[in-house]
């Protein structure tokens, strides 16, 4: 193991570098923290792309973050409310129909603009008219002379498979097969209903704008006999359609909804990453790049080794006191800890998301004897995307005082 002089304090690379985020800013803390020329492109494009992604959109940390945080990182008119990935939401009505629906900001349900085939007859759904009209109109667009469906192979996401129908006598017909090739814009995305709430095809357009076709087992010739029904039907139900349903028309609505859970590996990287940014900041470049922090850059990178993350389940002492000051904030804490195995110290990351579980990440065994005596936490308003730092002297005139208002500015 060497030190490393310079470059990338994640993987030693000389550059090009990125800006990154102390904290994500996707979790409130806009741009206030952020590490210049430490982190290289390769790493923050991971980070942000590929990491972030899956966790903030994701679990308890993701669903946290859709009921309680208002919008995104502040940017402009292009600033959005926060995403979470589902695998299914669905709003069950009393007369057991399942319709589709997207959380939006505070978990309230929209349900998506959708033509729902039972038996021979096409039933529409929406919680917005405007935007059921928009997608029968991308619908009138998108089933052309030729329909271009898409599926995803269930062993590997991103990998697919095309089946391509053509217009023909008045019917879709299956013309063939390709598994090379990029999804055109029009493309239909092709899913199973869910188990549990029928099998119904079903025609849909997501919030990001994708169509989809759901009909059981994916089957080609049932996504081409919805093709053809909605193709036929397209004039009628555009002059028709007057009236769709809301979420607030339907009486007793159940919502049940199924999300992806990130790995646990992911969301320790993600922590270790977060207490490892604000390390550099505490402590500086010099101090990040010693070898004893080898297997945790390592570790966030690549996932290997696997990192030590355990939920903190304290009842009495710290905990609840930091629960109770830092109360609909985030809270992060670096503090040494005792190392028996050693007779030294290692360092300890603790962090909470949204009032959520608290998790502590092991950084380092291995801490150097001399001026490591201290703990420093980083609070986080995902209301108004604003971050305080305080000492452990702070931290504890907090706990022996009621609770005031929060005028604590970041300090470097």
């Amino acid at each position: 193991m060497t030190l490393l002089h310079q470059g990338c304090i994640y993987c030693g690379q000389d550059g090009p570098f990125n800006a990154e985020h102390a904290i994500p800013a996707g979790l409130g803390a806009g741009d206030e923290l952020v590490l210049e020329d430490l982190v290289c492109k390769a790493c923050n494009d991971f980070f942000s792309r590929d990491l972030e992604v899956r966790v903030l959109r994701r679990g308890d940390i993701g669903l946290g973050r859709l009921a309680l945080q208002p919008h995104g990182r502040s940017r402009g008119s292009k600033t959005r409310a926060p995403t979470f990935e589902m695998s299914s939401a669905k709003l069950l009505t009393e007369d057991g129909r399942a319709l589709e629906i997207a959380l939006g900001t505070g978990l309230a349900p929209e349900i998506l603009p959708q033509l729902t085939l039972h038996g021979r007859e096409l039933e529409g759904n929406g919680s917005d008219r405007a935007k059921v009209d928009a997608f029968l109109q991308r619908l009138d667009r998108v089933l052309g002379e030729r329909v271009e469906l898409v599926l995803k192979r269930l062993e590997s996401e991103k990998s697919l498979t095309f089946e391509d129908l053509r217009w023909n006598g008045g019917a879709y017909e299956h013309v063939g097969a390709r598994t090379e090739g990029k999804p055109g814009k029009d493309a239909i995305w092709m899913e199973s209903p869910q188990p549990d709430t029928g099998s119904l095809p079903r025609a849909l357009q997501r919030q990001n704008g994708s169509i989809v076709f759901q009909v059981k087992e994916r089957d080609v010739g049932a996504a081409a006999t919805l093709a053809t029904l909605l193709r036929r039907n397209l004039p009628t139900l555009q002059k028709s359609l007057s009236s769709v349903a809301r979420e607030t028309d339907i009486q007793q609505p159940q919502i049940r909804v199924t999300g992806h859970s990130p790995l646990e590996e992911d969301v320790a990287r993600l922590i270790a990453k977060i207490g490892f940014n604000l390390l550099a900041l505490e402590q500086g470049a010099e101090f990040c790049r010693h070898p004893r922090f080898d297997v945790l850059r390592s570790a966030v990178r690549t996932g290997s080794p696997e990192l030590l993350m355990s939920e903190w389940r304290e009842t009495e002492g710290l905990l609840p006191m930091l629960r109770r000051i830092f109360a609909q904030r985030h809270w992060m804490m670096l503090a040494p800890m005792p190392n028996p195995a050693t007779h030294g110290h290692g360092l300890a990351f603790g962090c909470s998301f949204y009032g959520g579980v608290s998790r502590i990440v092991l950084l380092t065994e291995d801490l150097p004897a001399q001026n490591f005596d201290f703990h420093v936490f980083y609070a986080v308003d995902y209301q108004t995307h604003s971050v305080a730092r305080y000492d452990l002297r702070q931290v504890v005139q907090m706990m022996q005082q009621p609770m005031q208002g929060d005028n604590t500015v970041v300090s470097s």
